[in-house]
């Protein structure tokens, strides 16, 4: 009897701890997360390595903010993913020049790389809290934190 009541107790405190902490979403959660939407933002050209959650904080019961810093190993430089995008028969001209001005972006904002090389990126990402648990919605730019 005595075992059965610790086992329930022991269970109802699982059960409340876990309710208690879906106030935001868990750290695993946000580097698991983060890491995959960093991967298909940049696919082909960076794969993340490490993720590390610097500060997050509540903006309110359903949305919560994570300060990430993201380390990423490079694929390929910069020019030789250029050139794959422009050489791929699948995209139209309208992607291919698209392609051209995001890659012509990066290379004004990332230091000059090499395949194999790793780059650390600080990235704030917000997360929703949805009827099927948290989800990164989007990438934060400096002028929407606030």
């Amino acid at each position: 009897m005595r075992q059965l009541f610790l086992g329930t107790l022991l269970a109802l405190t699982f059960t409340l701890s876990g309710c208690l902490n879906s106030n935001q979403p868990s750290d695993s959660n946000i580097n698991e997360m983060s890491a995959e939407f960093f991967n298909q933002q940049f696919a082909g050209l960076f794969n993340v390595t490490n993720t590390t959650k610097d500060n997050g904080y509540k903006q309110n019961d359903t949305h919560y903010i994570a300060e990430m810093t993201i380390t990423a190993q490079a694929e390929r430089s910069l020019d030789d993913y250029a050139k794959a995008l422009m050489q791929d028969t699948n995209l139209s001209a309208f992607e291919k020049m698209s392609n051209g001005m995001a890659v012509g972006l990066l290379k004004m904002t990332l230091p000059e790389f090499t395949a194999g090389d790793e780059l650390e990126f600080k990235r704030d990402y917000l997360f929703i809290k949805t009827d099927n648990g948290w989800l990164l919605k989007k990438e934060l730019s400096d002028d929407t934190t606030n």
